[in-house]
């Protein structure tokens, strides 16, 4: 049985998150980019989880074809996104956020996708065998390629398994995040602090 209450990791994303949100200071054309990015990622992502049958089938199909972990970029480039939206070159509050927004970029990189490449990897070779193996050697574990392998299988992507994997909240969870970064000025106590 798993437990409802977050764990430490989960902890830290979400107080990150809100850090970054708070910090922000936006300006329209870092803003508009950073929401045009924040779109190709949830894309991303419901592409991904429109062909994910988790623990069921060995997903090689659509992004799937193109990246093993599509999810994974598409949360990458959301955080970018967002932080996009939420900084500017011009002031010092904004370029801070910038800052900021690097060393998140680092843990993803350094702490959070290792562990969890560790820990999938190893699932999906026990559940899928030589099927995982030909995948990992055709398929790149996160920069995309432009040419999709073609696997053989021939499933297609579902708006069924958009909603049974739980998708839908992530867009709103984004465009709440981008709002909040678009009217900070109104709500944040330490909005121009630093500017």
């Amino acid at each position: 049985m798993t437990s409802s209450r977050p764990s430490g990791r989960q902890v830290a994303v979400y107080a990150s998150a809100l850090v970054l949100i708070l910090i922000a200071d936006p300006r329209p054309l870092t803003f508009g980019i950073g929401c045009g990015l924040v779109g190709v990622a949830w894309t991303i992502r419901i592409w991904a989880f429109g062909h994910l049958e988790k623990n069921q089938v060995m997903v090689t199909t659509g992004p799937y074809a193109h990246t093993r972990n599509p999810a994974y970029l598409g949360s990458f480039l959301a955080l970018v996104g967002v932080a996009l939206a939420a900084g500017n070159w011009e002031t010092t509050q904004g370029k801070l956020v910038w800052a900021f927004a690097l060393l998140l970029v680092a843990g993803f990189f350094l702490g959070y996708l290792p562990r969890k490449f560790a820990r999938e990897y190893t699932r999906l070779q026990e559940r899928f065998g030589a099927l995982a193996t030909r995948h990992a050697r055709n398929v790149p574990d996160f920069w995309p390629q432009l040419e999709p392998w073609r696997s053989g299988d021939s499933r297609r992507f579902s708006w069924r398994l958009v909603t049974e994997n739980h998708e839908w909240p992530w867009g709103v969870v984004l465009a709440v995040a981008l709002v909040a970064v678009w009217f900070v000025p109104h709500w944040s106590p330490i909005h121009g602090i630093l500017s």
